[in-house]
Protein backbone atom coordinates (compact mmCIF):
# COMPACT_ATOMS: atom_id res chain seq x y z
CA UNK A 1 0.00 0.00 0.00
CA UNK A 2 1.08 3.57 -0.67
CA UNK A 3 0.00 6.64 1.29
CA UNK A 4 0.23 10.01 -0.40
CA UNK A 5 0.03 12.48 2.47
CA UNK A 6 -0.28 16.29 2.40
CA UNK A 7 1.23 16.77 5.90
CA UNK A 8 -6.54 16.26 17.38
CA UNK A 9 -8.56 15.87 14.04
CA UNK A 10 -12.09 14.88 13.22
CA UNK A 11 -11.35 12.01 10.85
CA UNK A 12 -13.36 10.52 8.00
CA UNK A 13 -12.36 7.51 5.90
CA UNK A 14 -14.12 7.20 2.55
CA UNK A 15 -13.93 4.24 0.19
CA UNK A 16 -13.62 5.36 -3.41
CA UNK A 17 -14.40 1.81 -4.49
CA UNK A 18 -18.06 2.69 -4.00
CA UNK A 19 -17.78 6.27 -5.24
CA UNK A 20 -16.18 5.13 -8.49
CA UNK A 21 -19.54 3.61 -9.52
CA UNK A 22 -20.83 7.14 -10.08
CA UNK A 23 -21.21 7.99 -13.75
CA UNK A 24 -21.96 11.71 -13.30
CA UNK A 25 -20.21 14.50 -11.42
CA UNK A 26 -23.43 15.18 -9.52
CA UNK A 27 -23.64 11.54 -8.44
CA UNK A 28 -20.02 11.54 -7.28
CA UNK A 29 -20.40 14.76 -5.28
CA UNK A 30 -23.63 13.52 -3.67
CA UNK A 31 -22.06 10.19 -2.72
CA UNK A 32 -18.98 11.92 -1.36
CA UNK A 33 -21.10 14.17 0.86
CA UNK A 34 -23.24 11.23 1.98
CA UNK A 35 -20.18 9.19 3.00
CA UNK A 36 -18.73 12.11 4.97
CA UNK A 37 -22.02 12.61 6.84
CA UNK A 38 -22.35 8.90 7.62
CA UNK A 39 -18.70 8.66 8.72
CA UNK A 40 -19.22 11.61 11.08
CA UNK A 41 -22.21 9.87 12.67
CA UNK A 42 -20.12 6.74 13.33
CA UNK A 43 -17.39 8.60 15.22
CA UNK A 44 -17.00 7.77 18.95
CA UNK A 45 -18.15 11.32 19.61
CA UNK A 46 -20.91 11.80 17.04
CA UNK A 47 -20.56 14.83 14.79
CA UNK A 48 -23.80 15.87 13.12
CA UNK A 49 -23.08 17.59 9.83
CA UNK A 50 -25.56 19.62 7.78
CA UNK A 51 -26.63 18.38 4.37
CA UNK A 52 -25.22 20.25 1.40
CA UNK A 53 -27.51 22.46 -0.64
CA UNK A 54 -29.17 19.96 -3.01
CA UNK A 55 -30.03 22.56 -5.62
CA UNK A 56 -26.52 23.99 -5.80
CA UNK A 57 -25.08 20.48 -5.78
CA UNK A 58 -27.16 19.62 -8.84
CA UNK A 59 -26.22 22.80 -10.69
CA UNK A 60 -22.47 22.86 -10.06
CA UNK A 61 -21.44 19.87 -7.88
CA UNK A 62 -17.89 20.54 -6.78
CA UNK A 63 -18.07 24.30 -6.09
CA UNK A 64 -21.16 23.45 -4.02
CA UNK A 65 -19.19 20.75 -2.20
CA UNK A 66 -16.39 23.26 -1.57
CA UNK A 67 -18.90 25.69 -0.04
CA UNK A 68 -20.33 22.90 2.10
CA UNK A 69 -16.91 21.98 3.53
CA UNK A 70 -16.35 25.65 4.41
CA UNK A 71 -19.71 25.66 6.24
CA UNK A 72 -18.60 22.58 8.19
CA UNK A 73 -15.45 24.44 9.25
CA UNK A 74 -17.45 27.46 10.42
CA UNK A 75 -19.81 25.34 12.50
CA UNK A 76 -16.88 23.45 14.07
CA UNK A 77 -14.49 26.29 14.82
CA UNK A 78 -11.14 25.27 16.24
CA UNK A 79 -11.36 21.80 14.69
CA UNK A 80 -9.29 20.32 11.91
CA UNK A 81 -10.55 17.57 9.64
CA UNK A 82 -8.68 14.50 8.41
CA UNK A 83 -10.13 13.07 5.21
CA UNK A 84 -8.77 9.69 4.09
CA UNK A 85 -9.63 8.67 0.54
CA UNK A 86 -9.12 4.92 0.35
CA UNK A 87 -8.39 3.39 -3.08
CA UNK A 88 -7.94 6.89 -4.46
CA UNK A 89 -6.82 5.44 -7.81
CA UNK A 90 -10.50 4.68 -8.50
CA UNK A 91 -10.92 8.34 -9.37
CA UNK A 92 -9.35 7.38 -12.70
CA UNK A 93 -12.57 5.53 -13.50
CA UNK A 94 -14.67 8.59 -12.65
CA UNK A 95 -12.47 10.84 -14.80
CA UNK A 96 -12.90 8.47 -17.74
CA UNK A 97 -16.64 7.97 -17.20
CA UNK A 98 -17.37 11.71 -16.99
CA UNK A 99 -14.61 12.98 -19.33
CA UNK A 100 -13.90 15.56 -16.63
CA UNK A 101 -11.11 16.19 -14.15
CA UNK A 102 -13.37 18.28 -11.94
CA UNK A 103 -13.05 15.81 -9.02
CA UNK A 104 -9.26 16.13 -9.16
CA UNK A 105 -9.46 19.92 -9.41
CA UNK A 106 -11.67 19.83 -6.31
CA UNK A 107 -9.08 17.76 -4.45
CA UNK A 108 -6.23 20.03 -5.51
CA UNK A 109 -8.21 23.04 -4.32
CA UNK A 110 -8.70 21.35 -0.95
CA UNK A 111 -4.99 20.65 -0.67
CA UNK A 112 -4.00 24.21 -1.53
CA UNK A 113 -6.71 26.37 0.03
CA UNK A 114 -8.63 24.54 2.76
CA UNK A 115 -6.09 24.72 5.57
CA UNK A 116 -8.31 22.92 8.07
CA UNK A 117 -8.78 19.89 5.82
CA UNK A 118 -5.89 17.40 5.77
CA UNK A 119 -6.02 14.75 3.04
CA UNK A 120 -4.61 11.24 3.04
CA UNK A 121 -4.78 9.21 -0.17
CA UNK A 122 -4.32 5.48 0.41
CA UNK A 123 -3.93 2.98 -2.40
CA UNK A 124 -1.97 0.06 -3.79
CA UNK A 125 -0.41 1.62 -6.88
CA UNK A 126 2.86 3.49 -7.09
CA UNK A 127 2.58 7.02 -8.45
CA UNK A 128 4.63 5.93 -11.46
CA UNK A 129 1.80 3.53 -12.39
CA UNK A 130 -0.79 6.31 -12.66
CA UNK A 131 -1.49 8.44 -15.72
CA UNK A 132 0.85 11.39 -16.12
CA UNK A 133 -1.81 13.97 -15.27
CA UNK A 134 -1.88 12.75 -11.66
CA UNK A 135 1.48 14.43 -11.02
CA UNK A 136 -0.12 17.83 -11.36
CA UNK A 137 -2.80 17.04 -8.78
CA UNK A 138 -0.57 15.34 -6.22
CA UNK A 139 2.32 17.79 -6.55
CA UNK A 140 1.90 19.02 -2.96
CA UNK A 141 1.74 15.56 -1.41
CA UNK A 142 4.36 13.29 0.08
CA UNK A 143 4.45 9.55 -0.67
CA UNK A 144 5.00 7.16 2.21
CA UNK A 145 5.45 3.48 1.54
CA UNK A 146 3.65 1.16 3.95
CA UNK A 147 5.34 -2.22 4.10
CA UNK A 148 5.20 -5.40 6.16
CA UNK A 149 5.55 -5.50 9.92
CA UNK A 150 8.86 -6.52 11.43
CA UNK A 151 8.69 -10.10 12.66
CA UNK A 152 8.69 -9.11 16.34
CA UNK A 153 5.83 -6.69 15.66
CA UNK A 154 3.89 -9.42 13.88
CA UNK A 155 4.47 -11.87 16.73
CA UNK A 156 3.23 -9.26 19.19
CA UNK A 157 0.14 -8.64 17.05
CA UNK A 158 -0.58 -12.38 16.94
CA UNK A 159 -0.03 -13.11 20.62
CA UNK A 160 -1.18 -9.82 22.18
CA UNK A 161 -3.80 -8.24 19.87
CA UNK A 162 -5.41 -6.68 22.96
CA UNK A 163 -4.27 -6.22 26.53
CA UNK A 164 -4.36 -9.34 28.71
CA UNK A 165 -5.04 -11.62 25.75
CA UNK A 166 -4.60 -15.25 26.79
CA UNK A 167 -1.77 -17.18 25.16
CA UNK A 168 -3.72 -19.37 22.74
CA UNK A 169 -0.98 -20.33 20.27
CA UNK A 170 1.60 -23.05 20.30
CA UNK A 171 4.97 -21.67 19.14
CA UNK A 172 4.75 -23.65 15.90
CA UNK A 173 1.38 -22.04 15.13
CA UNK A 174 2.87 -18.56 15.47
CA UNK A 175 5.75 -19.61 13.21
CA UNK A 176 3.26 -20.92 10.64
CA UNK A 177 1.32 -17.63 10.59
CA UNK A 178 4.55 -15.65 10.14
CA UNK A 179 5.63 -17.92 7.29
CA UNK A 180 2.28 -17.83 5.48
CA UNK A 181 1.78 -14.06 5.68
CA UNK A 182 5.35 -12.74 5.56
CA UNK A 183 4.11 -10.36 8.30
CA UNK A 184 1.65 -8.56 5.99
CA UNK A 185 -0.57 -6.94 8.65
CA UNK A 186 -3.96 -7.49 7.01
CA UNK A 187 -3.19 -11.14 6.31
CA UNK A 188 -1.78 -11.70 9.80
CA UNK A 189 -5.04 -10.45 11.33
CA UNK A 190 -7.18 -12.39 8.85
CA UNK A 191 -5.41 -15.67 9.58
CA UNK A 192 -5.55 -15.04 13.34
CA UNK A 193 -9.28 -14.31 13.15
CA UNK A 194 -9.97 -17.57 11.35
CA UNK A 195 -7.74 -19.55 13.73
CA UNK A 196 -9.59 -18.12 16.73
CA UNK A 197 -12.92 -18.97 15.09
CA UNK A 198 -11.73 -22.54 14.51
CA UNK A 199 -10.52 -22.82 18.09
CA UNK A 200 -13.85 -21.56 19.44
CA UNK A 201 -15.78 -24.05 17.32
CA UNK A 202 -13.62 -26.87 18.62
CA UNK A 203 -14.16 -25.72 22.21
CA UNK A 204 -17.94 -25.62 21.73
CA UNK A 205 -17.82 -29.16 20.40
CA UNK A 206 -15.91 -30.20 23.55
CA UNK A 207 -12.89 -31.32 21.60
CA UNK A 208 -10.68 -29.05 23.70
CA UNK A 209 -10.70 -27.51 27.19
CA UNK A 210 -11.52 -23.79 27.04
CA UNK A 211 -8.86 -22.78 29.60
CA UNK A 212 -6.01 -24.74 28.06
CA UNK A 213 -6.87 -25.03 24.37
CA UNK A 214 -4.13 -23.83 22.05
CA UNK A 215 -3.97 -23.40 18.30
CA UNK A 216 -1.52 -25.63 16.45
CA UNK A 217 0.34 -25.38 13.17
CA UNK A 218 -2.20 -27.85 11.78
CA UNK A 219 -4.99 -25.44 12.71
CA UNK A 220 -3.24 -22.69 10.75
CA UNK A 221 -2.96 -25.01 7.76
CA UNK A 222 -6.63 -25.95 8.09
CA UNK A 223 -7.89 -22.36 7.84
CA UNK A 224 -6.00 -21.50 4.63
CA UNK A 225 -8.96 -22.23 2.28
CA UNK A 226 -11.24 -20.08 4.45
CA UNK A 227 -8.67 -17.27 4.53
CA UNK A 228 -8.44 -17.31 0.74
CA UNK A 229 -12.22 -17.11 0.54
CA UNK A 230 -12.69 -14.41 3.20
CA UNK A 231 -9.84 -12.32 1.84
CA UNK A 232 -10.91 -12.69 -1.78
CA UNK A 233 -11.48 -8.93 -2.25
CA UNK A 234 -7.91 -8.20 -1.17
CA UNK A 235 -6.42 -10.91 -3.39
CA UNK A 236 -8.67 -10.07 -6.33
CA UNK A 237 -7.77 -6.38 -6.18
CA UNK A 238 -4.07 -7.29 -6.00
CA UNK A 239 -4.41 -9.41 -9.15
CA UNK A 240 -6.58 -6.81 -10.90
CA UNK A 241 -4.02 -4.07 -10.29
CA UNK A 242 -1.31 -5.95 -12.19
CA UNK A 243 -0.42 -5.32 -15.82
CA UNK A 244 -0.74 -8.13 -18.37
CA UNK A 245 3.04 -8.53 -18.43
CA UNK A 246 3.05 -8.95 -14.63
CA UNK A 247 0.36 -11.62 -14.73
CA UNK A 248 2.08 -13.42 -17.58
CA UNK A 249 5.31 -13.71 -15.62
CA UNK A 250 3.50 -14.89 -12.49
CA UNK A 251 1.72 -17.58 -14.52
CA UNK A 252 5.05 -18.80 -15.88
CA UNK A 253 6.60 -18.90 -12.41
CA UNK A 254 3.62 -20.84 -11.06
CA UNK A 255 4.15 -23.32 -13.88
CA UNK A 256 7.78 -23.80 -12.86
CA UNK A 257 9.57 -21.52 -15.33
CA UNK A 258 12.55 -19.38 -14.31
CA UNK A 259 12.48 -15.65 -15.20
CA UNK A 260 14.81 -14.71 -18.04
CA UNK A 261 17.05 -11.69 -18.39
CA UNK A 262 14.29 -10.04 -20.42
CA UNK A 263 11.99 -10.33 -17.39
CA UNK A 264 14.25 -8.31 -15.09
CA UNK A 265 12.20 -5.12 -15.38
CA UNK A 266 8.97 -6.92 -14.49
CA UNK A 267 10.71 -8.78 -11.66
CA UNK A 268 11.96 -5.51 -10.17
CA UNK A 269 8.48 -4.03 -10.41
CA UNK A 270 6.87 -7.05 -8.73
CA UNK A 271 9.56 -7.01 -6.05
CA UNK A 272 8.73 -3.35 -5.32
CA UNK A 273 5.08 -4.37 -5.06
CA UNK A 274 6.22 -7.07 -2.61
CA UNK A 275 4.90 -9.95 -4.69
CA UNK A 276 8.16 -11.56 -5.86
CA UNK A 277 11.61 -11.74 -4.33
CA UNK A 278 14.34 -9.70 -6.00
CA UNK A 279 15.67 -12.88 -7.59
CA UNK A 280 12.25 -13.41 -9.17
CA UNK A 281 12.17 -17.12 -8.40
CA UNK A 282 9.80 -17.06 -5.41
CA UNK A 283 6.77 -15.27 -4.00
CA UNK A 284 7.28 -13.11 -0.95
CA UNK A 285 3.91 -14.05 0.57
CA UNK A 286 2.95 -17.73 0.35
CA UNK A 287 -0.74 -16.89 0.78
CA UNK A 288 -0.59 -14.73 -2.35
CA UNK A 289 1.01 -17.62 -4.22
CA UNK A 290 -1.75 -19.95 -2.97
CA UNK A 291 -4.41 -17.56 -4.25
CA UNK A 292 -2.81 -17.18 -7.70
CA UNK A 293 -2.36 -20.95 -7.99
CA UNK A 294 -6.04 -21.40 -7.16
CA UNK A 295 -7.01 -18.68 -9.63
CA UNK A 296 -5.05 -20.28 -12.46
CA UNK A 297 -6.57 -23.68 -11.74
CA UNK A 298 -10.02 -22.16 -12.22
CA UNK A 299 -9.21 -20.40 -15.51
Amino acid sequence: MWLNVSVCFIGFTLSLLHLSAATTLKGLAENLAKQIIEAARRLPRTVNLPNPDAKKLAEDPFPALQTWLTEIERSNRGQRFLLCLDEYERLDEVVKATSSRAPLNFIRNLLQHQQNWILIFSGSRELSELDDYWSDYLINTRALRMTYLHELEARDLIQQPVENFRDIYEPTAVDAIIQLTCCQPYLVQLVCYEVVELLNRDIRRNRREADTAKATAQDVKEVIPVVLERGVQYFRELWRSLADSDRSLLRRIIHGETPTQQDRGVVRKLARKEILTLEGNAFQVPLVQRYIEQLLEEE
